[in-house]
């Protein structure tokens, strides 16, 4: 049987509106999903950006992705202090991607040297919050003076998106890709009704339905020249870090 890892996010609901019924979906948050297709317990699905640089044997799915266009609203670093004063970051366990963006950041444009990331576990007065919980944290919670946006962070460095999470795959028959290709580009196409569905079938008490319609529109699907430049540059400034 086929297996795809489905984004247990807001952002990624797009994707599975026209699911294959022979198909079977599992979720997976970002770091899982990256475990998950290594170890082939998947077939397919968003791997984040990070996963798709390390991982061997990896194809793209056509030009699929999660992609912000300036903010992310669903990425962030919470925090009591400003980000000069930052000592240490604890970092959600669900990430892959953002806790290295969180890095570049730092290394290229804060240089902020004092900065520490620490794990999930550790208490601090800074944490990186990604998915639904940062957006119901950045929409109800009191509990932090600043909150700074790592794709809006990016943006305003580098003019470009950030793309977060590539469509890839492994070891998968060709018909089974050509009807997941089909069931993704399906959602996509038909944009403005999907949307509207996503929108409608959200019960969210920390977001109203134009909080998710605008949530949902920040986002670009599709690899194009800025994501592919975007995706390069940073690949360039991990590649760097991580030397």
């Amino acid at each position: 049987m086929t297996k795809i890892g489905e984004m247990p996010y807001l952002n990624s609901e797009i994707f599975y509106l026209n699911k294959i019924p022979h198909f079977r979906y599992q979720k997976y948050t970002p770091k899982k999903m990256g475990i998950a297709i290594k170890e082939k317990a998947i077939n397919s699905g968003p791997i984040s950006l990070i996963d798709f640089f390390n991982l061997e044997n990896l194809e793209l799915l056509d030009n699929y992705c999660v992609a912000t266009k300036k903010s992310a609203n669903s990425v962030f670093v919470f925090s009591q202090k400003k980000l000069k004063d930052i000592t240490n970051v604890s970092v959600t366990n669900q990430t892959s991607t953002s806790v290295i963006l969180l890095k570049v950041l730092n290394n290229f444009f804060w240089k902020n040297k004092n900065l520490k990331i620490k794990s999930n576990a550790f208490k601090s007065d800074s944490r990186l919050i990604i998915g639904d919980e940062a957006l119901a944290e950045s929409n109800t919670s009191k509990n932090y003076n600043y909150k700074y946006d790592l794709g809006l962070e990016w943006y305003k460095n580098t003019g470009m998106p950030f793309v977060f999470a590539v469509w890839a795959y492994n070891v998968i028959e060709e018909n089974d890709l050509i009807n997941l290709s089909n069931s993704i580009s399906k959602g996509l196409n038909n944009y403005d009704k999907s949307l509207n569905y996503i929108v409608k079938n959200n019960k969210k008490p920390y977001m109203s339905e134009k909080n998710i319609f605008d949530y949902i529109n920040g986002f670009s699907y599709r690899i194009g020249n800025p994501e592919e430049k975007a995706i390069n540059i940073f690949k360039e400034m991990y590649n760097e870090i991580e030397d």
